[in-house]
């Protein structure tokens, strides 16, 4: 088949490999535009920008896929259907039709679950115990087209946002192969989904990493693995003597038998909850590294009865 692979983000890369390696024709590369980052402000590539550099392609960065010049130049590919997996534009009608089979889509959840621009996140954020990945056919309604297929896989008791959509990446290449397959064996059926049991999962906010001290233990826990790497779980250290830090905490466990009010540090140095106790692990106070929570204990002379929140 030939195919027109659109991807942007690091979710997107092992897909744009495994696509590569297989005997369809990728006769193009769509990506979101070069941008500047960090604190330089260096123009910088998407992630598929440079893997498919690696692999010797050729990229076309469009900040607008739906435009008429990028319509067009679509048709004259001859297209057979479009893979997208992790682009960040939304795919129009105009679009859709240049292909013979229309666009697939590759997202990080079982739909009609968790549908929205942070799959991963939410999953953890709303402790789920299992997830995985989702092919299907693209129409205009977000992640609501019909099902092709679908892969399953247990969440890790203290995995990350980061480290959970690293395997869902992986799974979701492998999908992403067997979808093509089974496209290109012929009519290819494609369940609708159940639109009533369909769930939200927004672009993270900087504010929804914010902890409330008040909450559960695991639910403060699981806040804090799918907030990670950003925004964190985002709390402040009231010390008895100094400064107030924000920080962001990484990783933190919980823990039974809370000894003080919600948000207070008792002896063991773990800050109570309104059920059980957060053990923090890892922890970046604003403007420094990544540490471990002992030396950041050490370091800014916590004690028990200081708070957080």
């Amino acid at each position: 088949m030939r195919i027109a692979y659109f991807g942007s983000g690091t979710f997107s890369v092992p897909s744009l490999r495994a696509v590569l390696n297989t005997d369809h024709e990728v006769v193009g590369v769509y990506t979101q535009p070069a941008r500047r980052a960090g604190r330089g402000g260096h123009v910088t590539p998407t992630p598929v920008a440079r893997a498919a550099r690696q692999a010797g392609r050729d990229v076309i960065e469009c900040a607008e896929i739906n435009s008429e010049e990028a319509v067009a130049s679509l048709r004259e590919l001859a297209l057979d259907v479009i893979c997208v997996v992790d682009f960040g534009q939304l795919i129009g009608r105009s679009v859709m039709d240049t292909a013979r089979l229309g666009a697939v889509n590759l997202h990080g959840s079982l739909l009609p679950a968790l549908r929205g621009a942070a799959p991963v996140n939410w999953a953890l954020i709303r402790g789920l115990e299992r997830t995985g990945v989702t092919t299907f056919r693209i129409v205009e309604a977000m992640d609501a087209g019909p099902i092709y297929l679908q892969a399953t896989t247990e969440v890790e008791p203290e995995e990350t946002a980061e480290e959970l959509k690293a395997r869902l990446a992986s799974l979701g290449a492998e999908t992403v192969c067997r979808t093509l397959e089974l496209l290109a064996a012929g009519p290819a059926e494609a369940r609708e989904q159940d639109h009533a049991q369909a769930t939200p999962a927004p672009r993270l906010k900087k504010a929804d990493g914010v902890i409330d001290w008040s909450a559960g233990a695991e639910t403060i826990c699981n806040l804090i693995r799918g907030t990670w790497p950003w925004p964190g779980g985002q709390t402040s250290v009231h010390r008895a003597e100094g400064r107030d830090v924000p920080v962001a905490i990484a990783a933190a466990r919980p823990d039974e038998g809370a000894r003080a009010e919600a948000g207070v540090l008792d002896e063991d140095l773990c800050i109570s909850a309104g059920e059980g106790r957060v053990r923090v692990v890892r922890l970046r106070p604003a403007g420094k590294r990544l540490m471990e929570w002992r030396d950041f204990v050490n370091g800014y002379r916590l004690r028990a009865g200081d708070r957080c929140g």
